[in-house]
C-alpha cells in the first residue's frame, strides 16, 4: 500500500473526528515476505521489546498499522519497528493498531529496514510523512550494506518539523553506529554480522549503561560458556583444597 500524507486539517472542517467503538479492532497488515528484511525486523523487535519489558508505558511493535488522520482511517502506515513511550500499552495492543489521536501522541521512534519493494518509499515518501505526523526519530537500516538505500545505516531527528541527520561514527572493525536519544541506545551496523551465516543480524542495539549489546544470542552463549568455565575452575580448586586438607590431616595423624 502506498503511503499518503493526509490533507491539511482545514480540508475536514465539515467532518466530525472519528470516535472508535471500544471493541473496534484495527485490521491486520499483510504479512511480510521479504527474506532479507524479516530476520532483521524480527530480531530487532524482540531485543528492543525485551529491553523495555519492565515498563508498562512503553510499546514496541513490529506489526500493526499506525493511524494518523482522525477523520479518515484509510490514512495509515506501517513502520518495520516503532516504539512509543508514555502510552497505554495494553489498550493499544487490544486495539491491534496505534491510533495516534487515542494514544495522545505519535510513536517516538520508527525504523525501516530496506527491501527491494520498499526502499524507494522508505527514503522518498516516508521521511515527509513521518515528519508531518511528528515522529521524533526516523532510522533506516540496509541489510545489503547500501545496495538499496545507498548507505547501511542512517538516522534523523525531528527539529522544528524538519528531519536532520544524526551523527554516525565508524569504528576500526567497520562498525557504524549512531546514538538514539529516543531509545537511549546506540544502533550499530557491521558487515561481518551475517544473519545467513551465524544467526546474527547486521543491526544491533547497544546499551551504553550496561556496556553491552541487547541480549544477543551469541553473547548469551559466550556468557554461559564463561560461567561454565569459571564453575569448573572453582570446583577444581575445591578438590585441590580438600586434597590438601586430607594430606595435612594424614600428616598430623602420623606425627602423633
Amino acid at each position: 500500500m502506498t503511503t499518503q500524507i493526509a490533507p491539511p486539517r482545514a480540508a475536514y472542517r465539515e467532518l466530525v473526528p472519528i470516535v472508535l467503538p471500544a471493541d473496534y479492532v484495527c485490521p491486520d497488515p499483510e504479512k511480510r515476505g521479504d527474506m532479507l528484511q524479516t530476520p532483521v525486523i524480527d530480531k530487532s523487535g524482540y531485543f528492543v521489546a525485551r529491553h523495555f519489558a519492565g515498563r508498562p508505558d512503553v510499546l514496541v511493535r513490529t506489526d500493526g498499522f499506525v493511524f494518523y488522520n482522525e477523520y479518515n482511517m484509510n490514512y495509515r502506515f506501517r513502520p518495520d519497528l516503532y516504539v512509543a513511550f508514555g502510552v497505554d500499552k495494553a489498550a493499544i495492543r487490544s486495539r491491534n493498531g496505534y491510533v495516534i489521536w487515542e494514544a495522545g501522541k505519535p510513536p517516538d521512534f520508527a525504523l525501516e529496514v530496506a527491501s527491494e519493494s520498499t526502499n524507494e518509499r522508505d527514503t522518498g515518501e516516508k521521511p515527509g510523512l513521518y515528519a508531518s505526523v511528528g515522529i521524533p526519530e526516523y532510522w533506516r537500516a540496509d541489510p545489503t550494506g547500501g545496495d538499496l538505500y545507498g548507505y547501511p545505516l542512517a538516522g534523523d531527528v525531528l527539529i522544528d518539523g524538519i528531519y536532520h541527520p544524526i551523527e554516525l561514527h565508524t569504528e576500526a572493525d567497520g562498525t557504524i553506529w549512531g546514538y538514539s536519544a529516543a531509545l537511549d541506545l546506540c544502533l550499530c551496523w557491521n558487515p561481518s554480522w551475517d544473519w545467513d551465516v551465524d544467526d546474527e543480524s547486521h543491526l544491533r542495539f547497544y546499551d551504553r549503561k550496561s556496556g553491552r549489546y541487547l541480549c544477543d544470542f551469541t553473547l548469551v552463549e559466550a556468557d554461559r560458556d564463561a560461567a561454565v568455565a569459571e564453575l569448573a575452575q572453582a570446583q577444581e580448586r575445591i578438590r585441590q583444597l580438600e586434597a590438601e586438607l586430607g594430606r595435612q590431616s594424614s600428616s598430623e595423624g602420623a606425627s602423633q
